[in-house]
């Protein structure tokens, strides 16, 4: 088969890691893949797939070098459209068209996010399937006009594969279409029990990713441990994020206890905090799948989490994990406080988690990707 997956980026985020490592278990298994972006920088992950670069008009080359955010870096290609609404320069490129106009021939062609969605639609090129990662309060950060364009983009005749349970159920629900889950998957040469790096504490680690959203729950974690410092005083929190997130984190919460602070590691650093730390909680809201639990399991951390939907399908609540009510910060402390007091349970978690999430690879994602598209190729003829 010849497969195409249009993206809007190819900078680093968790649904375009997601799409590489589906292009790549797809190539491993003999299909001519192909990536169309309209921008982006794919050297951060070793791709197997080719990758087709939208040419760029002039005047985004000159607007481009111009806008600044706060986060970081200057905004992309992808996002040119919103930064020229945010400045309210009067209008809005069409990016569609010429990342439609790139799309190679191809069997089946992905939309990987709403906003490729039309792209794959008026290309007219393969089968078009939309890899559905989203959700109602992920979309919203885009503003008012995106969400709408989120929830506009399932109206289209693409066929929805999707990550977790609840989302397929959202599709029915929501548009009366069925979507398959393929679920997400573990890079198991990467994330696995590590020695551990941080000997020199000499207290219970509890370790925190942290993304700056109201719906990742941050404060909740923080007003959690803060609950627990009334009872156990000696012990250090972890938190992992970006400096400027944690600058806000800190300067919003009332931060009781002792904490150390990783900026951004990398995957393998990720890993081995997930093993150097003795509990590892998820305070979120709301999650298409919710890979980080999943991955501190792998790696043989016992997991706290929220019920925020996507852990479901793979949270065996006082087996594998321990999962409390979302935006209950009482709750999650009585859950850290349990683990931390009973050496048993935390046993108990971490060997149970280790043989969850070592269910979860990609391979097995490819697997149901590649039979959902020869599946549908058949229907069509």
């Amino acid at each position: 088969m010849k497969i195409n997956f249009t993206l809007f980026s190819t900078s680093m985020t968790g649904g375009v890691r997601a799409t590489f490592e589906i292009a790549n278990g797809l190539s491993k298994k003999g299909h001519e893949v192909t990536v169309t972006s309209l921008e982006g920088d794919h050297s951060w992950f070793p791709l197997e797939a080719e990758v087709i670069y939208v040419k760029k008009p002039n005047f985004v080359k000159l607007i481009n070098p111009l806008i600044k955010i706060k986060s970081e870096e200057s905004l992309g290609f992808s996002s040119i459209g919103p930064a020229l609404n945010y400045l309210k320069m009067g209008f809005e490129p069409d990016l569609v068209k010429p990342l439609a106009e790139s799309t190679p021939d191809c069997d089946i062609n992905v939309a990987t996010w709403f906003l490729t969605v039309s792209a794959v639609y008026r290309s007219n090129k393969g089968l078009p399937f939309y890899f559905f990662q989203d959700f109602d309060e992920l979309a919203g950060k885009h503003g008012e006009y995106y969400h709408k364009i989120f929830r506009e983009s399932l109206y289209l005749p693409l066929r929805p594969i999707t990550i977790s349970s609840w989302l397929k159920d959202w599709i029915k629900e929501n548009y009366n279409k069925d979507a398959v889950i393929c679920g997400d998957g573990i890079e198991h040469k990467i994330f696995y029990p590590r020695k551990n790096i941080l000997n020199d504490f000499k207290v219970p680690k509890i370790m925190g990713i942290f993304r700056g959203f109201d719906y990742k729950g941050d404060s909740d974690l923080i007003n959690a441990l803060n609950i627990v410092y009334e009872e156990i005083r000696d012990f250090n929190l972890i938190i992992v994020c970006s400096k400027d997130t944690f600058k806000g984190l800190v300067e919003k919460n009332n931060i009781k206890f002792n904490y150390t602070f990783f900026a951004s590691p990398s995957d393998e650093k990720l890993a081995e905090l997930y093993s150097s730390s003795d509990l590892f909680v998820f305070p979120s809201h709301i999650e298409g799948f919710g890979l980080p639990p999943l991955e501190a399991m792998a790696c043989g951390t016992p997991v706290v989490t929220t019920d925020c939907l996507g852990v479901r399908d793979y949270i065996d609540n006082g087996k594998n994990a321990l999962m409390v009510p979302i935006k209950s910060p009482e709750s999650l402390a009585e859950a850290i406080l349990k683990i931390l007091k009973d050496n048993d349970l935390a046993l108990k978690l971490k060997e149970n988690g280790l043989k969850t999430a070592q269910k979860f690879t990609w391979n097995r994602v490819a697997d149901i990707i590649e039979k959902t598209f020869i599946e549908a190729l058949e229907e069509e003829k």
